[in-house]
């Protein structure tokens, strides 16, 4: 086909200003007619941004010997059929060659005459890698999801020409979102939400999450399957939803188990409140008749027996007494709650005046002292607590500290000196065996009660909290051995502790951590 000067200049002009990189190669061919190698007739200047060589550097070489990795890629292959067959062709192929050249390719080849083919490309080496981080990506993105424990799904939300959210489409799942659909995964990841939706399902659902697209708001929900329950978290994703659902039947049965043991707890408390009646009502009253009946014996019939009869009624008197102080004392332990809508603030000053005021009788026959405040006259704080429980520690401290008053060499009582301190204590400067115990993050007020009394062996510093115990026969000190466990009781119903040390002969200091 002839063609002007002019249209052959234009076709120059537009082949040395395209783009892409154009090369013009004629086949070489062995005796038997196979294509064994090309000729490289023409290059535009693009071709030094593909293949980083001038189009002086490549003309007249041959291919092969140019960019031997053409066999390894197929692109030699391609060139080849196309000069066959007269069939154009298309291709992206990674090529590399031992020169030195690594690249992605987009190449189109066409046949020009009869053994002349013409290569359109372009180096497309950062679109592809960039294109293949994107996989790689996806890939552990889908991992990551795959092996997540909660099965999730994306949905996108389908408009109709007024833009209001008319359907949803699944767009992905995960492993466990196909396998907790089981049979109907193919369903839904192939048709939309109302499609397979039940109408119990579209009346609850549907609504939920058009509300979640349309204010951004997440919904959580918990639903039964059989016997499992999940929790679902429905959250915006773009213009639709990601929906979590997470399997919580090993929540879901401890949480029963603790409803059925809060149940439980709450027929023994039940339980203990009848203990606590009959303790407070009906077993007071067969020792009030025993006392009754004792004097009754000691007033007629006193002067008629003799001394070990005298005796014999007033450690039966004596028993029932203590036997009445026992039951008030187990009553009282049995009572102590942890009802937090009766802690308020108060002042310790006022209540260590009302405390004092009724050990008045203990203080006056020791002749005790009572020192409320540090050595400097530093104030006692304000407490936060059951003002009546708190009342029962301290009064049992200070009882305790009067009571068991030491004697001096010569066998007269030491009259007792007891002194009530208190200082903070930040979390961080707690003792060290006390941080796990009492929570580090708070500040606490340390109550200290110390006394010059007789002091025990450190060693049974736990043992003097324990119920029913005693370091001291009956006939020295009158107790039921129930006071010092109402004291640890009641500290711990307030968050804290209670720590004590002591020496024999010199007294023993009880110090009480509570909460600022």
């Amino acid at each position: 086909m002839h063609r002007s000067p002019e249209a052959i200049r234009l076709a120059l002009s537009a082949f040395d200003a395209s783009l892409n990189s154009i090369i013009s190669m004629t086949a070489i061919r062995s005796a038997d007619g196979q294509v064994v190698d090309f000729l490289i007739e023409t290059a535009n200047p693009a071709v030094e941004q593909s293949l980083f060589l001038t189009p002086e550097q490549i003309i007249g070489t041959r291919l092969l010997k140019t960019f031997p990795g053409n066999i390894e890629s197929g692109l030699f292959a391609t060139y080849a059929r196309v000069v066959d067959t007269g069939q154009p062709e298309r291709t992206t192929q990674y090529y590399v060659d031992t020169n030195g050249l690594e690249a992605w390719f987009t190449v189109s080849a066409v046949r020009q005459g009869t053994d002349m083919v013409v290569l359109t490309f372009i180096n497309v080496t950062d679109s592809k890698r960039a294109e293949l981080e994107m996989k790689r990506q996806s890939d552990l993105f889908q991992t990551v999801l795959d092996h997540a424990q909660a099965a999730i799904s994306l949905h996108v939300a389908i408009r109709d020409d007024t833009h209001r959210i008319v359907n949803f489409r699944t767009v992905m799942a995960n492993r466990q979102a196909r396998a907790m659909w089981g049979e109907f995964a193919d369903t839904i990841l192939t048709r939309t939400f109302l499609e397979v939706a039940t109408p119990d399902q579209v009346a609850s659902d549907f609504h939920k999450y058009v509300g979640v697209v349309e204010t951004g708001e997440p919904n959580m929900t918990e639903f039964a399957i059989g016997d499992e329950w999940w929790l679902r978290i429905t959250a915006k994703s773009g213009d639709g939803v990601v929906i979590s659902n997470i399997n919580i039947t090993e929540n879901k049965q401890y949480q029963q188990r603790l409803e059925a043991t809060n149940a439980e707890l709450k027929r023994s408390n039940e339980n203990l409140q009848s203990f606590a009646y009959i303790a407070s009502h009906d077993l007071q009253e067969p020792l009030r008749k025993i006392q009754a009946f004792g004097d009754i014996l000691k007033d007629r019939y006193g002067p008629l027996l003799d001394a070990e009869g005298c005796k014999m009624i007033g450690r039966m008197q004596s028993a029932a007494e203590r036997m009445s102080s026992l039951i008030r004392n187990l009553l009282d332990y049995s009572q102590i709650s942890a009802q937090r809508d009766r802690f308020r603030p108060f002042s310790l000053a006022k209540l260590l005046d009302d405390v004092a005021e009724d050990l008045w009788h203990s203080i006056q026959l020791t002749n005790a002292r009572l020192l409320f405040g540090d050595a400097h006259n530093q104030p006692l704080p304000d407490l936060v607590g059951d003002r009546v429980q708190l009342r029962h520690l301290f009064q049992n401290l200070l009882a305790n500290a009067v009571k068991f008053c030491r004697t001096d060499t010569a066998g007269k009582p030491v009259p007792p000196v007891v002194r009530v301190s208190a200082y903070p204590v930040r979390g961080d400067d707690l003792p060290a065996d006390l941080r796990q115990e009492l929570q580090g993050n708070r500040s606490y007020w340390a109550v200290c009660i110390a006394d010059n009394g007789i002091g025990f062996d450190q060693k049974h510093a736990e043992l003097v909290f324990q119920v029913f115990q005693r370091l001291h026969n009956r006939q020295q000190f009158e107790g039921t051995g129930i006071g010092l466990a109402i004291v640890k009781k009641v500290v711990e119903q307030h968050d804290g502790a209670i720590r004590v040390s002591s020496e024999e002969g010199v007294g023993t200091t009880f110090t009480v951590y509570l909460p600022m």
